[in-house]
């Protein structure tokens, strides 16, 4: 769909909002007026600019023989229970210019804090009402069913249901329509899994699970903007009622399958299979509880939860231990190495936790950027970009991370939180391409300098403005990397493993451990840097104490076997600030020996490899002096679990290769 096509719900702007009045009278003596976009997932917060010649239908309540005062006062008067529903045309000024203008009555109960989600909106071929807007607006919707009936028959079908105006599938994908029937009476016809368009732009539906739920929402239509004249293809629903009909949806769906278990004995008749078939008319206080999640409170437990939310929305399931393991790590750690078996969900994880922390929750401010690494890469620059002499600019490149970068430390962004996830990050040598990294992490944030370009060039640069010589990379950006390891892609150095928490997802037993919760639906709170912040505890605790004995016999026998080998203060500073920083509550039985055994296996044993006549005797479980007697020295600690499992893995190696990675 073509952007002038679009429709956005907004609202009168305020001073705080326009750092000017919301209404004016501009130097060519006519009203403007400046309008901010409502919508919760597409041009969120952007800022519109109109005229009285933008209103669809001539507005008469203008007359330029009054006073300024007057005619402002008088404006204010007309629209202030008004909601604006718009067209728009991109420009290069400082708004974007509102067209097709229709003002429409702000709903019940309405909150100006409140974000719109637009739902597409269906009804027969011969509704004449919709007939009519067609002819008006010459746009043709090809609807080609005449029953609620039939239109649920086109979606299971997956065949196409004809266009709609205003809303583009691409960039907002629904969890349920909405039937308009001859009598203005709203159902809502869900749960709809996705959307696509065909090659002639004709919207296709796909529903999920068995059967196709319907709702009727009578009660709740004084609450939803859906405006006929302005628009009979596209409502807009407040977030919060959004969320509460995906709750129903989920209830009615939940009590559906219930109902079918307990007829499961019962002899299938004809009459009880036509009513299976049918969807289900579900009705509005159905009792069937759904998971609440909390996200008043701002802590660990409420971000791990999340987590588990956006996974079990998505269809991914993963080990809870993973999400505290991860969290915590990235809560802690400059860099963060996802491992594990090709399709483990490692990339899924990181989109997953971006949206947990609110990053994804508006696309025109997407904050996770992910760079996919090619094989190609040998330094820098690959990565950064270069200094183009014979033009005299800077050429970032196409990664689009330097300028992820330049953006993230802009002054009104650095209360955000950034996130880069540097995907396959071992197709090429980390070493090499990332190396300017490798240092500044380890620095304090003032100093952490990326250098793009030697100084002397910042003068004849004609673009040194947006592209400086050197960029602060703040604290306000969390570095996650992806790798499969395999004979397409190369090992870590010990100078990548000594600064990197590097964690293996676990494999979920999908013949018994693929459990599907139903949480109940909710708006995911977006957390600034601050209050990220608040729940890392940066003091380290350097008094020598059991954890540290143990970490010392560890360095020992390691350098028993090379010089080479061992632990670093580096490592357990972090061993111990990752301990320290684990959640309050226990979740999934993660407490602090599970969590030793973790960083050991995660930032030690990774840095364990070579040949068996130099390391056989550390892995040897009946050597005298090994991991595994030392692990049994310190049981009280923890039970090392994990970290057998890799020394057994390990051992494996040695067994069939002699040389173990």
């Amino acid at each position: 769909m073509n952007q002038e096509d679009m429709q956005i719900i907004g609202t009168l702007a305020l001073e705080k909002d326009t750092k000017r009045k919301g209404v004016f009278i501009n130097t060519k003596s006519a009203i403007q007026y400046v309008v901010k976009s409502m919508m919760s997932d597409y041009k969120s917060d952007k800022l519109f600019t109109g005229y009285m010649n933008s209103f669809e239908n001539d507005q008469k309540f203008d007359d330029e023989y009054r006073s300024d005062e007057e005619r402002v006062e008088k404006f204010w008067d007309h629209i202030y229970d008004k909601l604006f529903i718009y067209n728009f045309k991109a420009n290069d000024g400082e708004f974007e210019r509102m067209t097709k203008v229709h003002l429409v009555n702000k709903p019940v109960k309405f909150n100006e804090d409140e974000y719109f989600k637009g739902v597409p909106v269906f009804s027969a071929a011969t509704d004449e009402i919709v007939r009519e807007w067609e002819l008006e607006s010459q746009w043709s919707l090809y609807r080609n069913y005449n029953t609620l009936d039939e239109f649920c028959d086109c979606i299971k079908a997956k065949q196409p249901l004809g266009s709609t105006y205003g809303y583009d599938a691409t960039e907002s994908q629904p969890s349920f329509v909405i039937w308009k029937n001859q009598n203005q009476k709203l159902y809502v016809i869900g749960k709809i899994a996705n959307c696509r368009y065909n090659s002639q732009r004709g919207l296709i539906l796909e529903k999920e699970g068995q059967e196709l739920l319907k709702i009727d929402i009578s009660d709740q239509a004084e609450k939803i903007v859906y405006d006929v004249d302005a628009n009979p293809t596209l409502a807009f629903v407040p977030e919060t009622i959004y969320k509460q009909i995906e709750d129903q949806i989920l209830k009615a769906e939940v009590e559906r399958t219930k109902k079918l278990e307990a007829k499961k004995k019962e002899p299938v008749t004809k009459q009880n299979q036509e009513k299976a078939e049918s969807f289900t008319e579900t009705v509005n206080d159905a009792q069937e509880e759904l998971k609440e999640v909390n996200t008043k409170e701002y802590s660990d437990e409420l971000l791990i939860q999340m987590m588990d939310y956006h996974s079990q929305k998505r269809n991914l399931f993963y080990n809870m231990k993973d999400f505290v393991n991860v969290h915590t790590a990235i809560k802690c750690s400059n860099l963060v190495i996802l491992s594990g078996l090709s399709g483990t969900g490692k990339s899924a994880l990181v989109e997953i936790y971006a949206r947990t922390l609110g990053i994804r929750n508006n696309l025109e401010d997407d904050r996770l950027l992910f760079v996919p690494v090619r094989p190609s890469w040998n330094d820098d620059a690959d990565l950064l970009g270069y200094v183009d002499l014979v033009h005299n600019v800077y050429r970032p490149s196409d990664t689009g991370f330097v300028d992820f970068l330049v953006n993230a430390q802009k002054e009104e962004n650095k209360g955000k939180l950034f996130i880069v996830c540097f995907d396959e990050m071992n197709l090429a040598r980390v070493e090499h391409y990332f190396s300017q990294f490798l240092s500044l992490l380890e620095r304090p944030e003032n100093q952490r300098e990326l250098q793009l370009y030697d100084s002397q060039y910042a003068g004849q640069l004609y673009n040194s403005a947006t592209y400086p010589s050197k960029i602060i990379i703040g604290d306000n950006i969390r570095f996650i990397g992806t790798v499969n390891i395999d004979e397409s892609t190369y090992h870590f150095s010990d100078k990548v493993l000594d600064r990197a928490n590097v964690i293996e997802l676990d494999v979920l037993d999908y013949s018994k451990e693929w459990t599907k919760k139903q949480y109940a639906s909710l708006i995911t709170p977006t957390w600034s840097k601050d209050e990220y912040d608040a729940l890392i505890n940066k003091d380290v605790d350097i008094k020598a104490d059991k954890v540290q004995e143990l970490l010392w016999e560890i360095h020992q026998l390691l350098q028993s076997a090379s010089a080479k080998y061992g632990v670093g203060p580096r490592i357990v500073k972090a061993i111990k600030m990752y301990i320290n920083n684990l959640p309050k509550t226990e979740i999934d039985g993660f407490n602090k020996g599970v969590a030793l055994d973790y960083q050991i296996a995660q930032r030690i044993l990774t840095k364990v490899r070579g040949p068996e006549i130099q390391i056989g005797r550390l892995l040897n479980g009946k050597s005298n002096t090994g991991f595994n007697q030392i692990f049994d020295k310190y049981s009280e600690l923890s039970d090392f679990k994990k970290c057998r499992k890799v020394i057994s893995e390990k051992q494996k190696e040695l067994g069939a290769y002699g040389y173990c990675i």
